[in-house]
């Protein structure tokens, strides 16, 4: 979710366990204490509550993230979602459902005819 400059993610314990061991690993980058002190209070609460991270530190430590196992994957793509918002899928305005061609179109033309065989040329 965003509200003004903030993004709000749902991480589980092992996805911040994940994401605390690579910001342990992950070079020096402008804002890596402030999300290396994020993790640690979000860590230290008793009951999981959705993680507040502000807009322009969500986007460096997305691109910074190196999904190295399953968790930092799931951690990472759950970041960039909500930093980014939901892909969107549809068709696009210019190929709407009512002007796509059908699936099947009829042949235009008639199929060519067989050549007659010998045995019809024979019996005239």
């Amino acid at each position: 979710m965003r509200h003004e400059g903030v993004v709000r993610v749902k991480w589980t314990r092992e996805e911040l366990k994940a994401v605390r061991e690579a910001l342990e690993i992950t070079p020096n980058f402008e804002g890596r204490l402030e999300a290396r002190e994020v993790v640690k209070v979000a860590l230290r609460t008793p009951r999981m509550r959705d993680v507040t991270i502000d807009l322009d530190l969500a986007q460096r430590l997305g691109s910074r993230i190196v999904p190295i196992d399953a968790p930092t994957a799931m951690a990472r793509a759950k970041l960039l979602l909500a930093v980014r918002g939901p892909r969107k899928r549809g068709i696009a305005e210019t190929m709407q459902a009512a002007h796509r061609p059908p699936a099947y179109a009829p042949p235009l033309s008639a199929p060519p005819m067989p050549a007659p065989s010998i045995a019809a040329s024979a019996a005239a």
